[in-house]
């Protein structure tokens, strides 16, 4: 009997591991499936938001393994990040830059540092947590036996109130933490491979670089008597520095307190504000955010996205049995996928676009069992 397996790459080998990424491309569109993982075709322009994820996710673990040390953290972020500088990504408006990304990613570091004892959970054994790798058998005993599902848990901690066992997941984004961390089929299927219940998001929150008036930022160092991890608002910008305060309800009592921007209007805020802010250096805070959020997840819940990741390996497997991996395709809202999808060119039939958009590389190019940052 032929072993089980998922498809044959473009070099003649057979692939018999799935992931998370896997099930999530495959649902996006079979045919992209077959064109990225079966053929090799990739976007040409990449994002810096993967590579920097990347780069600072290293710089977390540097800082747990080698003894909490800030400044080699930053450091090695640092070391990794350079490596990117003058390539040709796509940088998002928030991010800019290669040199704003860079301050972005020493600060993140930095107020993960200081917010690390503040969260409900402990690294106990740094050198094994991080970047852990589990094959899990899918179809055990069966004639689907040697497909696996093949995942790398970007860190297992300990819960501070019980020392259960949690997964959580690093991510970097230019939005908030979601709340309904518990839906996230992920961390489902992390919980599901693990037989861990306890999952988490740790988010690290890109928010550009330009700091305005009712901002809010976190200090990164003491000055002008405020202390790392406090939380302020900005209520004045000059040219020297930033009035700041540590009350969550003074910019609202300014707004309300001093409307327009008549010169004798500017003057009463400018001297209310002296008399109630900080002023502090730009470089003592930063905007960027740091966030943690835990959920548990049911047995229900596991068991649901693993009889659907399953289902998606069965699928697979019948897409390259009978040489159909169908194009799910959209153009018009709310379901118009592929008019941002890097593989339209080769799909609509279209050579320029296609040579615009897409290149065929060399398949160790590829890991497709890990799941990006971002």
């Amino acid at each position: 009997m032929s072993k089980a397996l998922l498809y044959i790459n473009s070099k003649g080998f057979a692939v018999t591991k799935h992931s998370y990424s896997g099930s999530t491309s495959f649902a996006f569109c079979p045919r992209r499936y077959y064109l990225e993982r079966v053929q090799g075709w990739s976007e040409k322009q990449e994002r810096a938001a993967t590579k920097f994820g990347i780069a600072l996710e290293a710089g977390v673990t540097f800082w747990h393994q080698r003894g909490q040390n800030t400044t080699a953290a930053v450091a090695e972020f640092m070391r990794l990040w350079s490596e990117h500088k003058d390539k040709p990504y796509i940088y998002s408006k928030p991010e800019k830059d290669w040199e704003s990304l860079a301050l972005t990613g020493q600060e993140l570091i930095r107020l993960y540092a200081i917010k690390y004892p503040t969260f409900p959970y402990v690294v106990p054994n740094p050198e094994n947590a991080f970047q852990v790798q589990t094959n899990f058998e899918v179809f055990p005993g069966s004639k689907l036996a040697g497909i696996e599902f093949t995942s790398y848990i970007d860190m297992i901690v300990e819960r501070k109130a019980d020392h259960a066992l949690e997964i959580a997941d690093i991510k970097t984004s230019g939005k908030d933490i979601p709340e309904l961390t518990m839906l996230d089929p992920q961390l489902r299927s992390y919980s599901w491979v693990k037989n861990i219940p306890w999952v988490a998001f740790l988010w690290f929150r890109k928010m550009g670089r330009s700091i305005s008036r009712g901002d809010t930022a976190t200090i990164l160092e003491p000055y002008a008597g405020l202390t790392p991890g406090t939380d302020v608002v900005i209520l004045a910008v000059d040219d020297f520095g930033l009035w700041v305060s540590d009350d969550a309800n003074a910019y609202d009592e300014m707004s309300k307190q001093f409307i327009g921007e008549a010169k004798a209007v500017k003057l009463a805020r400018q001297a209310w504000v002296e008399g109630k802010a900080h002023h502090v250096l730009e470089s003592t805070l930063t905007k960027q955010r740091v966030q943690f959020m835990e959920a548990n997840i049911s047995q229900e819940s596991a068991d649901d996205i693993g009889r659907s990741i399953k289902k998606d390996v069965i699928n697979i497997i019948q897409a390259t049995e009978t040489g159909h991996f169908g194009m799910r395709s959209g153009v018009r809202f709310p379901d118009d996928r592929c008019t941002s999808c890097c593989m339209r060119g080769l799909c609509a039939g279209i050579p320029q676009l296609r040579d615009q958009l897409i290149e065929r590389k060399q398949l160790d190019e590829f890991n497709f069992s890990m799941d990006n940052t971002e």
